[in-house]
């Protein structure tokens, strides 16, 4: 049986949003996966690149938040990860405790950080007294608060609530309405060019030179390539230096992104591809 890893453990959003990807990809779901847990991105990955799973199922960006930085970071260490595929999930987050309280006796709120954010008009408005506690996901953040008989609360789905036996105080509670997070399947091969709309994935790593990430841009500039998205994270080498993620219209082996490819080494500039895959349907993404 193939295996599968998620950011765990049971009832984060990441296994909400697993479910229903692998009932909209039949695929790969005609034998289905054995889904297993992981605590953090990073092992996550890792565990992939190491071959003790065949995919990691993991958060890229959030319409709210913007990117998943552990998750960008850890891709641009492993060898032989691709993105096979991309999904977008409406994210609703709800206020969970372990019995009904007034908001105002909650003492702590416990989440993790991407969560946090998505919710701070709501905390500094109906909270600002609740000291916010950062957990490794949202269902360890309920899992806590559900052992304990404290006035404590979480931030998570709904299917938190109904996994660990709490109440939902407020649900929506997400400063914007419309939040979704981009979530991407990483596997060991490249995937097939599609019959739809198709999508590459880079990391670049630039020299700190100036006019450097011109000539890069320029280059997908001069072939009328679309850039969907651009995101830099530090390269961790040194302060001030910078990689850059970049997504593209197009599949890998389309000649003229082929043809930027060659253009970047024949200037030394370093590209390593993330993955080439079919863009998320139309009906699968409220970005």
């Amino acid at each position: 049986m193939k295996k599968m890893g998620y950011l765990g453990p049971k009832g984060s959003f990441s296994e909400e949003a697993i479910h229903i990807f692998l009932a909209n990809h039949s695929e790969l779901n005609s034998t289905p996966p054995e889904l297993i847990p992981f605590p953090t991105i990073p092992r996550l990955l890792f565990a992939c690149d190491d071959k003790e799973i065949d995919w990691a199922f993991v958060p890229l960006e959030n319409s709210t938040e913007g990117q998943v930085g552990v998750t960008m970071d850890t891709l641009g260490q492993t060898e032989h990860l691709f993105i096979t595929h991309e999904f977008v999930h409406p994210i609703d987050q709800c206020l969970l405790a372990h019995e009904p309280m007034p908001l105002e006796q909650i003492e702590r709120v416990y989440s993790h950080e991407q969560s946090i954010g998505q919710c701070r008009d709501f905390l500094e408005k109906h909270l600002p007294h609740a000291q916010q506690v950062t957990c490794l996901s949202n269902s360890e953040a309920a899992h806590r608060i559900s052992s304990i008989r404290e006035n404590w609360a979480a931030i998570g789905p709904r299917r938190a609530a109904h996994l660990y036996n709490l109440h939902i105080l407020q649900e929506r509670i997400q400063d914007v309405t419309l939040n979704a997070t981009r979530f991407i399947l990483v596997g060991h091969g490249l995937a097939e060019m599609s019959d739809g709309e198709d999508k590459t994935s880079l990391l670049v790593i630039a020299e700190n030179t100036p006019g450097s990430l011109y000539r890069i841009l320029g280059e997908f500039a001069k072939r009328h390539i679309n850039l969907s998205r651009i995101e830099s994270r530090p390269s961790k080498r040194k302060l001030g230096e910078y990689v850059f993620f970049v997504d593209v219209d197009g599949y890998v082996f389309a000649p003229p992104i082929q043809d930027v490819l060659w253009a970047l080494k024949e200037a030394n500039i370093s590209v390593k591809l993330l993955g080439s895959y079919p863009k998320a349907l139309p009906d699968e993404t409220i970005f």
